[in-house]
């Protein structure tokens, strides 16, 4: 797959910010496979992708970032968004998720 596509959520804007102690990515809308070919590494604090679809945060991608925290911004919808076979994903590695539904604005250091 190239990173260039027509699709629009394949050409997500991805932003990752690093400092000497903390790494986190944000990653639009962006789709698996398109944020597993990133090659993001570890990440202390994940932006999942598409408001928690079930086609973000993959396992290749989980297994790839080993994210400590996730954030999941997202509100009523009809999409059924977060993913429930996502937040098992998450879940099934200890990844707390913090979700802007349930806690509102997300704000780091989480406490």
């Amino acid at each position: 797959m190239s990173l260039l596509s027509t699709a629009d959520n394949d050409n997500s804007v991805v932003i990752r910010l690093d400092s000497p102690r903390f790494h986190t990515a944000v990653l639009g809308d962006l789709p698996d496979p398109a944020e597993t070919l990133l090659g993001m590494g570890k990440l202390d604090l994940l932006k999942t992708a598409h408001h928690g679809s079930r086609f973000s945060s993959t396992d290749p991608f989980l297994n790839q970032t080993q994210p400590k925290d996730a954030v999941i911004s997202v509100g009523r919808n009809t999409y059924g968004h977060p993913n429930p076979d996502l937040l098992a994903r998450l879940a099934a590695r200890g990844v707390r998720v913090w979700r802007t539904d349930q806690v509102g604005t997300v704000r780091w250091p989480i406490p």
